[in-house]
C-alpha cells in the first residue's frame, strides 16, 4: 500500500522570535493573576463568555428522521423473461460515446516529513501525517457537575490560548486536501485530540471554540457530566438525535462514538459574532488521500454472453466514508468516485456498450449492477442505514436499494451521456432514463420529457419494467445535477 507524506510549513512555529521566546512568554502569562489574564482576550470572547453564563436553557433531545419509512424488502424479485417489454420501433446505437476514456487521477507525490519541531503534533489522517502547532491550555474544569459557568470560563481559557497558528494551519491543509465540511471536522478533532490526550470534554469544547473561530455555527449542550457538540446542516442528517434551536434543527455531532440520546440537554440559543456557517455535507469533489488502492473481480452474463472484469477502489476513501452522516440522496448521486475507480471500470466497460443501441446498452449497464453484487439491506449487512458510493460498493461484500442506484446512474452519465433521474418509493430506491428514441414499458413525465424506468435491484429485468409492490405507486423525482 502506497503512503503519502503531507508536511504543512508552519510559519509560526519558525517566526524570527523563535520558539523559546514563544515558550517563555507563554510561562510569564501562566503566573499572571486573572485581571491581566482577561486583558490577553479580545473583546469579543469576553461578551460571549459574559453571555454564556446566563442564557442557558433546556431543550428536548428528538430522535433521528428515518431515512425510510417502512422496512426494505429482504429480498429483490427475479424479472420474468415473458415480462420484458419489446421493442416496437428502431433505436440509437451507441456509436460514439461522448466522453473519451478517463485518465488516472495523478495525486501528489510524497514529500519525506521533517523531524518535528518544538511545540508540533502530528496528525495521521488518513495515510498522510500532518504537522500542526500545539496548543498548550491553561487548565480548566469540565468535570462534573457542568455548569455555564465552568463553561464561561472554559471560553475564556480556550482564548487565550495560541490558536491562530493552528487555525491558519487548519485552513492551509483544508484547501490543499480538498477537504469538505466533514473531513475537515474530523481534521480538526484529530488534531484536537492530540492536543489534549482525549480528555472527552475539553475536546469537545476545543473542537466547539475552533469551529466558531473558522466561522461555523457551532454549540455545545451538556447533560449530566457530559458535554456534546451540537451543529446545524444545509443537508438533512438521518438517523441522528437533533434539538430545535429557533426553528432549526441542531444535530448532535459524534466523531468518536454512536450517540444514543433522549430526554432534555442544556444549550442556549445566541451565536458567536460571525459563526453562521451550517455544516455541509456535499462532496462535490473528493477529498485528496493518501493512494492505497483495493481490487474487486466481478462477472455477469448479458443476452446468454458472459462478462469478466476487475476494477480498482480507493481504500482511504472507503474508510472516509465508514461513518459518513447518512444525508439527502442528492448527495451521493452527485458525488464523483475515486480516480482509481472512474479509470478502471469505466474502460472495461466502455468496449462492452460500444455499437450497441442504447436500449441495449441500458439493459447491459442493468444486468451488471442487478447481478454482479450479492444483495443485502443495510440492516443486514451493517445494522443500521448506510448508502454507499461506488467506491464503497465495490468494497463491501453487499449492497442493496440506493447504492446500486447510484452506481446505475453514474455508469449511465459517464458511459452513455443519458440523462436519468432517481425514483424514491416509499421503502425503495431505483432510476429512470431518458432515451433519445421511444422506448416501450413503464416510464415517468418529469419537466416534459419521457424517463423510462430502470431498476438496478430488480434481478434481471430490463428498462421499462416496475417491481410487482410499486407498479400502482408514484414515486418521488430525485433531480440529478
Amino acid at each position: 500500500m502506497g503512503h503519502i507524506f503531507i508536511y504543512l510549513a508552519l510559519g509560526a512555529l519558525i517566526s524570527g522570535q523563535g520558539l523559546f521566546a514563544q515558550d517563555d512568554e507563554f510561562q510569564k502569562w501562566l503566573e499572571k493573576d486573572q485581571a491581566q489574564f482577561k486583558q490577553f482576550v479580545e473583546q469579543e470572547d469576553k461578551d460571549f463568555a459574559e453571555f454564556l453564563k446566563k442564557d442557558w436553557q433546556a431543550f428536548l433531545t428528538e430522535q433521528g428522521i428515518k431515512t425510510f419509512s417502512r422496512p426494505k424488502p429482504p429480498k429483490m424479485p427475479v424479472a420474468r423473461e415473458e415480462d420484458k417489454p419489446k421493442p416496437q420501433v428502431p433505436v440509437k446505437k451507441i456509436e460514439e460515446l461522448p466522453l473519451p476514456p478517463p485518465k488516472p487521477v495523478v495525486k501528489p507525490k510524497p514529500r519525506p516529513l521533517p523531524r518535528p519541531q518544538k511545540q508540533a503534533i502530528t496528525v495521521n489522517f488518513y495515510g498522510a501525517r500532518l504537522n500542526f502547532p500545539a496548543v498548550r491550555l491553561k487548565s480548566i474544569n469540565l468535570k462534573s457537575p457542568l455548569t455555564s459557568e465552568k463553561i464561561s470560563q472554559a471560553w475564556l481559557a480556550m482564548a487565550a490560548t495560541d490558536y491562530k497558528p493552528l487555525v491558519s494551519a487548519l485552513q492551509q491543509t483544508q484547501k490543499q486536501l480538498l477537504l469538505n465540511d466533514w473531513a475537515f471536522l474530523e481534521l480538526i478533532d484529530k488534531a484536537v485530540r492530540k492536543n489534549f490526550a482525549n480528555d472527552p470534554n475539553i475536546c469537545t469544547a476545543y473542537n466547539w471554540f475552533l469551529l466558531n473561530k473558522l466561522g461555523y455555527d457551532a454549540k455545545v449542550a451538556f447533560k449530566a457530566d457530559k458535554l456534546f457538540l451540537l451543529m446545524p446542516s444545509k443537508n438533512t442528517i438521518f438517523e441522528q438525535p437533533f434539538v430545535k434551536i429557533n426553528n432549526q434543527r441542531y444535530y448532535f455531532i459524534s466523531l468518536n462514538e454512536r450517540l444514543n440520546l433522549s430526554g432534555k440537554i442544556r444549550t442556549y440559543r445566541g451565536t458567536f459574532k460571525n459563526a453562521d456557517q451550517p455544516l455541509r455535507l456535499t462532496l462535490n469533489r473528493l477529498p485528496v488521500f493518501a493512494i492505497t488502492p483495493g481490487e474487486k473481480a466481478m462477472h455477469f452474463t448479458f443476452n446468454g454472453k458472459q462478462y469478466q472484469l476487475s476494477a480498482q477502489y480507493d481504500v482511504q476513501l472507503v474508510r472516509f466514508l465508514e461513518n459518513y452522516p447518512q444525508t439527502d440522496l442528492t448527495v451521493y448521486f452527485a458525488a464523483p468516485v475515486s480516480g482509481e475507480l472512474n479509470y478502471s471500470l469505466l474502460t472495461q466497460l466502455r468496449p462492452m456498450v460500444q455499437g450497441k443501441s442504447e436500449l441495449e446498452a441500458v439493459n447491459l449497464l442493468l444486468r451488471f449492477v442487478q447481478t454482479a453484487f450479492k444483495y443485502q439491506t443495510d440492516d443486514q449487512q451493517f445494522g443500521r442505514e448506510k448508502c454507499l458510493l461506488p467506491d464503497e460498493t465495490l468494497y463491501y461484500p453487499a449492497s442493496d436499494c440506493e447504492d446500486r442506484s447510484v452506481l446505475f446512474a453514474f455508469l449511465v452519465r459517464h458511459l452513455l451521456g443519458l440523462e436519468i433521474i432517481g425514483l424514491d418509493y416509499p421503502n425503495h430506491i431505483a432510476t429512470a432514463v431518458c432515451f433519445n428514441s421511444q422506448i416501450p414499458g413503464a416510464a415517468v413525465e418529469y419537466k416534459g420529457k419521457r424517463f423510462v424506468i430502470c431498476d438496478p435491484t430488480y434481478i434481471n429485468a430490463d428498462a421499462g419494467m416496475v417491481m410487482p409492490d410499486f407498479k400502482d405507486v408514484n414515486p418521488k423525482i430525485i433531480e440529478l445535477k
